[in-house]
């Protein structure tokens, strides 16, 4: 009886540990943007933007991001105006914005083909992240659709 006692206490303390584990990564909103271009076969698509704040001093890496059984490759986007080629740095704490094109351009076969993702899941998107590279998967919820814009 008190090794039963005792598999049930460890049992429960490590399903406790456990679940309250922090995650490496918060989602705060995200939101989508249509667009169409100004220009004569300039095409349309549609912007996502994902505004995490990272929770974690762990090395994370963004990988892809799942839209009604589309893959797409995410891109972290700067969050000042000016251009700049130096890869975007973050650590724990700062909040970064994580971004996905859909881009129709008319007369050429899409870039993005169908994909199941590769877990199941209730949202409207599946993100795949690293976390000290192992991978972890953030469910979204809801996407904020913007209005949309026209582009010169």
């Amino acid at each position: 009886l008190r090794r039963i006692f005792l598999l049930l206490s460890s049992s429960l303390l490590i399903a406790s540990f456990s679940s309250s584990e922090k995650k490496a990564i918060k989602l705060i909103n995200a939101t989508s943007e249509d667009w169409v271009s100004g220009m004569n076969g300039g095409g349309k698509g549609t912007e996502y933007y994902f505004k995490i704040k990272i929770q974690s001093s762990d090395k994370i890496e963004f990988d892809s991001l799942w839209i009604n059984q589309k893959a797409f490759k995410t891109y972290l986007a700067n969050p000042n105006k000016t251009i700049s080629s130096s890869p975007i740095t973050f650590s724990a704490n700062d909040t970064i914005t994580v971004r996905v094109s859909n881009i129709i351009l008319p007369n050429r076969p899409l870039t993005i083909q169908p994909s199941s993702p590769p877990k199941k899941y209730k949202g409207e998107a599946l993100l795949r992240y690293y976390d000290n590279g192992k991978v972890n998967y953030l469910i979204i919820k809801k996407i904020n659709k913007k209005p949309s814009i026209n582009r010169p």
